[in-house]
């Protein structure tokens, strides 16, 4: 059985700086868009970076700081990863903070249109968002 897969990747790194802003940074890769919109309050600037990679029609888009534990404080933040031929957004998400993997509903959440967003239980702390589309 002969198996033909074709994968593509891009990134960006970025700044976060906490001046309460709110700022975003995206990526665009095949039918993709993946989307990170932030804004953070405390700690020190930090470098992070936005991958985008898409295999066999699905793609998937980490967001986060290279080396992981960050002193952010995050005001609050959205990610989408968005399939740009279809409109659609379907995802599995997985967001982490400095302690490890937070529960889906306490920490953030997903809006109607599959945006990951803060909860209102959000303590301010992010180390890294994985967004997993479906073909």
């Amino acid at each position: 059985m002969v198996t033909n897969s074709f994968s593509e990747e891009i990134d960006k790194e970025f700044n976060i700086k906490p001046e309460g802003n709110l700022d975003t940074v995206e990526l665009v890769l095949d039918n993709y868009k993946c989307i990170f919109s932030f804004a953070a309050t405390g700690g020190t600037n930090e470098n992070w970076k936005i991958y985008l990679t898409t295999e066999n029609g699905a793609a998937t888009c980490f967001i986060g700081r290279p080396k992981p534990i960050s002193y952010l404080f995050f005001k609050q933040f959205s990610a989408q990863l968005v399939n740009t031929k279809t409109g659609k957004s379907n995802i599995v998400p997985e967001i982490s903070d400095n302690s490890g993997i937070m529960p889906f509903g306490d920490q953030y959440t997903l809006t109607s249109d599959n945006k990951v967003v803060q909860s209102n239980n959000f303590a301010g702390n992010l180390a890294f968002l994985v967004l997993n589309s479906d073909k």
